[in-house]
């Protein structure tokens, strides 16, 4: 039989690493025209903004898929928390 070993810190900068990505992904949309500038050439600059403009669907994808994963994690967190507190709790009972 192997046991279970459970890093909490990974799991914690998983749920916060992905907190952050989502936070960058919801924030990319409202820069977007922010960089139209730099292109310099009117056609390339309505090329990139195209581009962007038609990445809106799929970023919001990634947005929702990266907030459906870290709320799995806060939700593996909680359960594995309330698994060892329920085995601590046990082994103070047994005593």
């Amino acid at each position: 039989m192997s046991d279970l070993k459970v890093d909490y810190w990974t799991l914690e900068d998983s749920e916060a690493t992905l907190r952050r990505l989502k936070g960058e992904f919801d924030d990319i949309e409202g820069r977007r025209d922010d960089s139209s500038m730099i292109w310099g050439h009117d056609s390339v600059r309505d090329a990139m903004h195209e581009f962007a403009s038609n990445m809106d669907y799929n970023r919001r994808k990634l947005s929702e898929e990266i907030q459906t994963v870290g709320e799995k994690m806060a939700g593996t967190l909680e359960a594995f928390r309330a698994a060892d507190a329920e085995l601590a709790a046990s082994f103070d009972e047994a005593r």
